[in-house]
Order: structure tokens, then sequence, then C-alpha cells
């Protein structure tokens, strides 16, 4: 092999390499937009986690064995089949600018037929080019958990109140990071202890469980780290197995 051929070689490996540590940086962090489903087994409970990133488990290192999902369903046990459906950046708003709707998650989520629901959104909602108001919000939000329920075989149905948005340290008011507004994530969160008082579904408050509690996330703010994701895996657990 001649030297401009060995040159080329080298580049062309360095490049596959260079790739290949990218992809496995982007995927082992949550940030590929992989999914990694269990296989069901016969007679197992369906569990069906529908979300934004904090579902998905965005930023979270070691994201296959450490996204709160994989984490539910370690503890749930045999007896569960935990299916996550998270898709980051969605808004419950169909006019939101990535509206969780018209994503394969959603359809997935709906042909799983799960047995029990967690049902955690609203904080893209919160961006400025997102938040047309509580009506509004209230509106598309019991608009989407209709297609869950209005079905042959309703769900059993967990709501969770997102997890707080933390401002950067010295600011207090506006946007934090990806555009969240965190005077509106405060509001979400109390339209859906509303909800979940109207319709008489099971209250997850996330946002009170992160409330305080920066040591829980990422340095974007926003995204809960590996602790918060353990700390949001434990309180849904504590609720579904009562």
């Amino acid at each position: 092999m001649n030297k401009a051929k060995r040159i080329i070689l080298t580049v062309v490996l360095a490049a596959a390499l260079g790739g290949a540590s990218f992809f496995g940086y982007m995927f082992m962090n949550g940030l590929s937009g992989i999914r990694i489903n269990p296989q069901y087994k016969e007679g197992q409970i369906k569990v069906a986690c529908v979300g934004d990133s904090v579902t998905y488990g965005h930023s979270i290192k070691n994201w296959p064995r450490n996204n709160y999902p994989a984490l539910l369903s370690d503890m749930l046990g045999e007896d569960y089949h935990v299916c996550s459906y998270g898709v980051s950046g969605s808004t419950v708003q169909p006019d939101g600018d990535q509206p969780y709707n018209i994503t394969k998650a959603y359809t997935w989520s709906h042909e799983y037929e799960a047995d029990i629901l967690v049902f955690m959104m609203g904080s893209n909602d919160s961006k400025p080019e997102n938040w047309k108001g509580e009506e509004a919000f209230l509106k598309q939000y019991n608009a989407m958990l209709d297609t869950y329920v209005n079905v042959e075989n309703p769900p059993k149905v967990y709501l969770c109140a997102p997890p707080v948005a933390n401002f950067p340290e010295g600011v207090t008011q506006g946007l934090t990071n990806y555009d969240i507004q965190p005077v509106y994530v405060e509001t979400v969160a109390e339209l859906v202890r509303q909800v979940a008082e109207e319709r008489g579904y099971e209250l997850i408050d996330i946002f009170k469980l992160t409330e305080g509690h920066r040591e829980l996330f990422g340095k974007d703010n926003v995204h809960p780290n590996n602790d918060g994701a353990m700390a949001i895996a434990t309180e849904i657990y504590n609720k579904i197995s009562l």
C-alpha cells in the first residue's frame, strides 16, 4: 500500500471511529432519540410512561439503565411491563412547536393498550412561542387525556405535575435553558393538580418533589440528573405499588 492510500485509509478509519464515538456518547447520555423497551411477557401489567424529555431521559448518564421508566421497571419487577413513550421537546398543545400528538411515540403509546398510564407533560408548553394561557392549556391537556381514556378498556391514570424548572444561579425571572419559563411551569403544575382532582385521577406531584432541590438537576437546570431520575422513579413506584 502506498503512502497516499495509507493516508486515505487512516482518515476514513478516524472518521468512522469518531462517528461511532459521537453516537456512543449521544446514546449513553439520552440524546440520540433512540428508545429501548423490554419484551412483553404474557400476563404482565402494562405501564405506559408518556411525556417529554424528562420521561425520555435527556442527559441521563448510562441512559439505557438510568432513565426513570427503566428504573421504575426494575422497582416494579417481573409482574409489570414498563414502556417509555417520552419525546424530547414535545408539547401537549397541538399548535406548539413540537406537538406530541404527531409523533410515532404517541401512536405507539395508544397501540400499547396500557393498563396504567403515567402522564407527565407541560414543561415545553411553557415556552413563549407555545404558551397561550391557562384555558388553552387545560383544553388541550384534557383533550389529550381523553384520547387515552375514551377507549374500551381505559387505563388507570397517574398524572404527574412536571418537575420544577430552575433559573441559572443569580437569575430570578424570565427564561431558563431551552426557553422554559419557570413561572409557567409552576402554573402548569397547579393546573395538573386541578385536572387530577376534577377527573379523579391519582396525582404524583413531581413539582413539589423537586422544588428546592437543585441537586436533582443537571447543568442545564431543567432536566433531572441521575439522582433526579431515581427520585422520580421512586415517587411513581410508591404510588403504583400502594
